[in-house]
């Protein structure tokens, strides 16, 4: 797949393509239907199957107050939308002058101009231009003149809800990883780097493994998580991960990641990780003493080693 970080960086127009749009952060189930039928389209028409999104979510321009935080990182993204096939993928940086564009400055110069569309594929709530004037109704109202198709995907259903980003967020912060992970259709997987805390696990016999964000994603309630733990090298670790605020320790308010790998001592600081979490355990709680805290981890320790079995 051909990446192209910005519009400027597509120096060659495109003379023909098949073009799936959207903010696609996710890659959820209703983001694949998008892609998969733009890329059938492009494989049945001989031409090109671009991906066409954005370097941010719109919020963060137009609303940042209420920008949400993300469900993928841009690597993440790329890889998941490239595992669908997909051959051309098109970041846009949207920012102001890209916000303020016409519907009609956007289907001319980005879909017909710079793409070659002769396909558009995108989901039935689909909205672009300034003020968000765009829709699908606008789309099918030029589609002849500007000599492309418009195929607009019905949401996808997952346990009788739509497969949404904004659904899918909903469901993390409220621990419900399973459901989270069926409406995504792919696993959740937080990533970042791993930092030095103040090794307070090391002292009570359960070294932890910080996580720092590498990106402003979604992080699941607090609690007491199984989770898997991806390296960068390829290895994937068992573990117990501890996401809040640490109130045995110090109730400052501020919350950590922190996961325990199982049977696993190497030093990892500075490296990138990924979590998958797998199965919410508990929430997080306060307790009377250390000795009760690293009785419960103990406790913990032995659940996830109990579940890994069937993983």
């Amino acid at each position: 797949m051909i990446v192209f970080e910005g519009i400027e960086t597509v120096r060659q127009p495109f003379e023909r393509s098949t073009v799936a749009i959207g903010a696609f952060d996710g890659i959820h189930a209703g983001h694949q239907a998008i892609i998969r039928a733009a890329v059938s389209d492009a494989r049945k028409h001989a031409r090109p199957a671009i991906v066409f999104t954005f370097d941010r979510h719109p919020a963060e321009i137009l609303r940042p107050d209420r920008a949400p935080d993300y469900l993928t990182t841009p690597g993440q993204r790329a890889k998941l939308i490239e595992q669908l096939e997909a051959d051309v993928l098109v970041v846009a940086k949207f920012d102001l002058a890209l916000a303020h564009e016409s519907p009609e400055q956007f289907v001319g110069t980005i879909l017909q101009n710079l793409l070659g569309a002769e396909k558009v594929v995108v989901g039935s709530d689909f909205r672009f231009g300034h003020n968000r004037a765009g829709d699908v109704p606008y789309l099918q109202s030029v589609s002849a003149e500007m000599g492309f198709e418009v195929t607009a995907l019905d949401p996808v259903m997952i346990g009788g809800m739509p497969a949404s980003s904004t659904r899918i967020r909903d469901l993390l912060q409220a621990g419900d990883m399973g459901a989270a992970e069926l409406a995504l259709a792919h696993p959740y997987l937080l990533a970042g780097c791993v930092v030095k805390g103040k090794q307070l696990g090391r002292q009570l016999g359960y070294p932890t493994a910080n996580l720092e964000r590498s990106w402003r994603q979604v992080v699941p309630k607090n609690g007491i998580y199984a989770v898997t733990a991806a390296l960068d090298d390829g290895k994937v670790i068992d573990g117990a991960c501890s996401i809040g605020t640490r109130p045995t320790i110090e109730d400052c308010g501020a919350r950590t990641i922190e996961t325990y790998l199982l049977d696993f001592d190497e030093d990892i600081y500075g490296r990138e990780m990924e979590l998958r979490f797998v199965k919410y355990l508990r929430p997080e709680a306060r307790f009377d003493s250390l000795a009760d805290l690293k009785t419960q981890m103990a406790l913990d320790v032995e659940q996830v080693r109990v579940l890994a079995q069937s993983w």
